[in-house]
């Protein structure tokens, strides 16, 4: 199973365990990841403290990292789907959409 080491309320390693009675300072890792909060029983995601222009350059790579997984749609050889294009122009578009970098509707992959 997986395991959270909490340190100071913080998880600060995920592990494979065979059971959770070994150390003390072990939770069930079914939710919360590496820098949440564990109070009471409750994980708590960090608050994000980037700035806009960081956040929104993040989002740009994400997004052109899903451009070039589908560059290969664009060859000379190949007959791009209108889906396909579709979805290419909303990852173009993803940077318009109103509430970024804060707020983002990605478009899903055909």
């Amino acid at each position: 199973m997986r395991a959270h080491v909490i340190e100071n309320n913080i998880v600060t390693n995920t592990i494979e365990v065979d059971s959770l009675d070994f150390m003390p300072n072990l939770v069930d890792a079914t939710e919360g990841n590496i820098g949440w909060s564990y109070v009471d029983g409750v994980f708590t995601e960090p608050a994000d403290t980037r700035t806009d222009e960081e956040k929104a350059e993040s989002a740009r790579s994400i997004r052109d990292s899903k451009l070039s997984a589908t560059d290969w749609t664009a060859s000379t050889d190949v007959t791009m789907t209108a889906a396909m294009t579709a979805y290419r122009q909303a990852l173009r578009d993803v940077p318009a959409q109103a509430g970024f970098p804060n707020t983002i509707d990605w478009p899903t992959s055909p």
